[in-house]
């Protein structure tokens, strides 16, 4: 469970985080907050009121919150104290909290998320999602320490979408005399789709090996190296991507 100091620094990163001063109406955060909408969210609501933090309005009978703006130094306070964003892969608290943060991309489900190591010793969150309408669609939310960005993947069933490119890249580069690749390998065959950070091509490698599509093979160097299982979307095969 999160705690109400937490989720009070989540209600005010949405109001005031991204440097505007948004409204949040009642129905709004429970949407925002999805699958982890929880007791402790309404009690953090009510000691920001209750503080003076926050003001609590009601229009047409839907109640709205704003940040009180004679207080707006108090709540910048408490959404700049960090001590509570603590990246540890042995603490599985860690990573529940920061996955409660930012809202969820809309009509997708979470599957699994991914942890990836960056420069300095950051961390970042990779939450993947399959769509409601179509398990073969998919969205990556990544989150780091100060954002949260949401890219859309595409879906398998779609021959121009950036995860069909990277799935055809794959199977390409397991044409090669060694069978096997890199991200790095991915990034140089498929550079538009991975985009300029590589982002999209790690998150689809990360798709590919829980579809059980890619295994990984060993190292080379710092880098993970892949292979194709045999096993392919259940609707196509590369000729018929290539063709289509």
């Amino acid at each position: 469970m999160t705690s109400i100091s937490e989720w009070k620094r989540w209600v005010l990163y949405n109001l005031i985080g991204e440097g505007t001063h948004n409204v949040l109406f009642e129905d709004q955060i429970k949407k925002l907050s999805g699958r982890h909408y929880e007791n402790n969210l309404t009690i953090a609501l009510n000691v920001l009121v209750d503080n003076g933090i926050l003001l609590k309005l009601e229009t047409n009978k839907r109640k709205k919150f704003i940040v009180n703006y004679e207080r707006l130094n108090d709540a910048q306070k408490i959404l700049n104290d960090t001590r509570n964003w603590a990246y540890s892969k042995d603490n599985e608290k860690d990573h529940n909290t920061v996955n409660q943060y930012f809202s969820e991309p809309e009509g997708y489900n979470f599957w699994f998320n991914i942890e990836a190591q960056q420069a300095r010793k950051k961390r970042s969150i990779y939450n993947i999602y399959y769509k409601k309408t179509d398990n073969l669609d998919f969205s990556a939310q990544i989150i780091t320490q100060k954002y949260s960005r949401i890219l859309h993947m595409g879906s398998l069933r779609q021959n121009n979408s950036n995860i069909s490119k990277l799935w055809r890249a794959c199977q390409e580069l397991s044409q090669t005399k060694k069978k096997e690749f890199i991200l790095q390998d991915l990034q140089d065959k498929e550079r538009k789709a991975c985009g300029n950070n590589r982002q999209r091509g790690k998150i689809s490698l990360a798709i590919f090996k829980k579809l059980e599509y890619i295994e990984e093979k060993g190292k080379k160097g710092n880098s993970t190296s892949f292979k194709l299982t045999g096993k392919n979307p259940p609707f196509t095969t590369l000729d018929k991507l290539i063709n289509t």
